[in-house]
């Protein structure tokens, strides 16, 4: 049985080091990238719809104040004016209303305060983003620096870029000066 327990280790150590050489580095990291950006901008996205959600909340607050004052002034006039029928009445009304100007009030607090902390949260992985971006530039730098080298190392002796025949120099030469001759009586 412990045999048989090695071969499957045995045999599962060796799917995993193909997998890991089969998979490209650089691929994948381009592509957790690209997931990191995708991500940034849905929660970007939910930030903005957290910010609409604010203001809605806003403007059906200060919708409810100006109801609130207006009813409260009402129902001055009509303390004043011994209207005690139309006071009570103004009072059914203003109670609740201003209920739910408290609870308004506790939702743009609530609002407020996820904004600032979702705000935050996107600003570190912002950061984290671009720092990793900014090593993903330095790694994919490195890796085309060493594939030059191993080109220019693999290639045979004797064999360099300044080996040029004569033939070709004379024929540059000729382009040259046809190019400037050309050139000058334009």
């Amino acid at each position: 049985m412990a045999l048989l327990a090695r071969i499957i280790r045995l045999f599962k150590a060796d799917i995993n080091g193909v997998m890991d050489q089969i998979e490209d580095q650089g691929l994948l990291l381009k592509q957790h990238l690209r997931d990191m950006e995708a991500s940034l901008v849905q929660k970007e996205t939910k930030l903005k719809k957290m910010g609409f959600a604010m203001d809605q909340a806003q403007q059906a607050y200060k919708k409810g104040k100006k109801e609130t004052d207006n009813l409260e002034l009402d129902l001055e006039v009509a303390i004043k004016k011994d209207k005690d029928d139309i006071a009570r009445s103004l009072i059914k009304k203003l109670k609740p209303l201003t209920r739910i100007q408290s609870e308004r009030c506790s939702h743009i607090d609530l609002l407020n305060h996820e904004i600032v902390q979702f705000k935050e949260n996107i600003d570190q992985q912002r950061l984290q983003y671009e720092q990793l971006k900014q090593k993903a530039t330095e790694y994919f730098y490195r890796i085309e620096k060493q594939n030059w080298e191993n080109t220019w190392s693999a290639m045979p002796a004797g064999l360099s870029v300044n080996d040029l025949s004569e033939e070709e120099i004379e024929l540059e030469l000729l382009q040259r000066k046809d190019a400037i001759k050309g050139g000058a009586e334009s």
